[in-house]
């Protein structure tokens, strides 16, 4: 019965950690999106503002604005949370990995006792 455990662990964690790393790379490429579109936009903005390039949007000037400078620092901290977010899911990673090789080794150990 403690076999099919250890079974179930090692199969569950496989498929966490690669729902973990499809999650990060899903953060990681949403965070340098986000940061690439405020700045690209904002210098836009800003130059439409003084009339130096022209700008078409539904949105007013100042909205507009605000929404593009709001991308911007949402992105500039998210890429900042990219770091500390690798960090963590490393982590994760190692400890399920050694907690996955003690149970390995722990189910061998336990067929060969029983053949």
């Amino acid at each position: 019965m403690r076999n099919g455990k250890d079974r179930l662990f090692i199969c569950a964690g496989y498929a966490g950690t690669a729902a973990l790393f499809l999650l990060g790379v899903c953060y990681i490429f949403a965070a340098l999106g986000l940061f690439s579109f405020g700045v690209v936009s904002v210098p836009c903005i800003l130059l439409g503002k003084i009339g130096m390039l022209t700008v078409i949007s539904d949105l007013a000037p100042l909205p507009l604005a605000m929404i593009c400078g709001g991308a911007l620092l949402a992105g500039l901290g998210m890429s900042l949370g990219i770091i500390p977010l690798c960090i963590s899911f490393y982590g994760v990673y190692t400890r399920f990995a050694r907690s996955a090789a003690i149970r390995r080794e722990r189910m061998f150990n336990e067929e060969d006792k029983t053949s």
